[in-house]
């Protein structure tokens, strides 16, 4: 198969192939990474991306977002998938090293599935600061408005600050990895719980920013969800012994409880979870095992798309106990009782015929203050009639850009000479 019978536009391919014979050098010479973007047009390539994109639209549906560790359980869930050399799909770290960094990204370069389809499951998003275009034109205000209110507001009306359902605690939810977000992030706003999503162990920064921020009268609930593993049950261990620490340190009325909501040993079993070995090192395993009977499972087996509802009504169903589901009606009521016996106090002090009277003088000066405006205007729009305004010139950036500046590449370089800078820099400063 060559590159014109490929599904997928052979752009980077022909760049890079378009560049080795101007410059008769081998492909190598013009190839920067180990997992390079411009040689991934391969019939390999391809194969693996159609392999990728054909299970993903069967677990997510042909349009749904997804984590790759999320993908990766849920086909290991399917069972018996085999992989383009035949061999099963299994959880272990070879398939899922696969995975992401060969058929997951010949996916997406080869153009099967968009970028965005995959979620970053490692980074927070970034904060945009750039100064967006703007097209310059140019225009002459004139004139004056204002909102005059309905004559029917005037009115003397009770209000009151305050009727707000406020539950009796106040709610955290903890989870080990970010990939949590799309199934956490909702039950969260739901709750009104903050939510901590650190890669791994929170740190103590963090874990005082809860603290201190649990200082509102209210005790703090937090719900944990991590890994089913010796670090990832130590996790709410070690949240909650450092909020007992910032308790008798600075927050002597601080009161707190830890849920630990998932992922548990019998979980693990009742769901028939996948498990892998534990990490070669870990000097827990023979304890881990001996308590459990298991190894470990990570909590992104419960993001895949059959599963993940089983872990929201895990997460809700932690939260019940905590909640009056009654109370927002009952704040409701109690407003809508006070203002009804609050406007009958008013009522009871107010004169209807000299409010009816104000009224009638307001839409009569109303009047006239809007033919006053509107004459106003006209006087100004007919000053402006044959105004040309001068033309808009904004000052260009002068920037001045040496020869000693430090960019890897720069903005002039050709492809070849960009590519070679970049391998010279990856060799350490090496002949290129």
């Amino acid at each position: 198969m060559d590159a014109s019978t490929f599904p997928a536009k052979a752009t980077l391919r022909r760049v890079i192939e378009r560049a080795r014979d101007d410059a008769g050098r081998r492909l190598d010479d013009l190839t920067v990474l180990q997992n390079d973007p411009y040689r991934i047009d391969t019939p390999a390539g391809h194969r693996d991306a159609q392999w990728v994109t054909e299970h993903l639209d069967a677990l997510y549906g042909t349009y749904r977002r997804a984590h790759l560790r999320g993908l990766h359980y849920a086909i290991v869930a399917a069972g018996d998938v085999q992989k383009p050399d035949g061999a099963i799909y299994r959880n272990t770290h070879d398939d899922w090293k696969w995975l992401g960094n060969t058929a997951g990204k010949a996916a997406r370069w080869l153009g099967y599935i968009p970028f965005e389809r995959i979620i970053d499951q490692r980074n927070a998003p970034p904060v945009i600061h750039r100064t967006s275009k703007v097209e310059t034109r140019a225009n002459i205000l004139y004139g004056i408005d204002i909102d005059l209110p309905s004559v029917r507001d005037i009115q003397p009306e009770a209000y009151a600050v305050g009727f707000v359902p406020r539950q009796a605690y106040h709610f955290v939810i903890f989870g080990e990895k970010s990939s949590l977000e799309d199934i956490a992030r909702p039950i969260a706003a739901q709750y009104e719980a903050d939510l901590y999503l650190p890669s791994g162990e929170i740190s103590d920064t963090l874990i005082h920013s809860m603290a201190k921020d649990a200082e509102d009268g209210r005790p703090m609930v937090l719900f944990s969800l991590s890994d089913c593993d010796p670090a990832g049950r130590q996790m709410p261990v070690s949240i909650a012994r450092k909020l007992q620490a910032f308790r008798d340190l600075f927050y002597q009325h601080l009161k707190f409880e830890v849920v630990t909501v998932a992922l548990k040993p019998e979980q693990v079993r009742e769901l028939d979870l996948p498990e892998t070995p534990l990490k070669e090192g870990e000097k827990r395993a023979s304890r881990w095992r001996e308590a459990f009977g298991i190894d470990q499972t990570e909590i992104d087996a419960l993001t895949t798309p059959a599963r993940a509802p089983i872990l929201r009504d895990m997460l809700r169903e932690a939260f019940e106990p905590y909640i009056d589901s009654t109370l927002r009606q009952r704040v409701h009521d109690a407003q809508s009782e006070w203002e009804v016996g609050a406007g009958e106090v008013i009522d009871c002090h107010i004169d209807h015929d000299h409010i009816e009277s104000l009224r009638q003088g307001l839409v009569e000066e109303f009047a006239r203050l809007r033919r006053m405006i509107d004459d106003t205007n006209g006087a100004l729009s007919a000053m402006t009639t044959e105004v040309v305004l001068p033309a808009i010139e904004v000052p260009e950036p002068d920037t001045d850009l040496g020869a000693d500046r430090p960019a890897l590449v720069w903005f002039d370089d050709d492809w070849t000479v960009a590519t070679r800078k970049l391998i010279r820099q990856k060799s350490y400063g090496g002949a290129a």
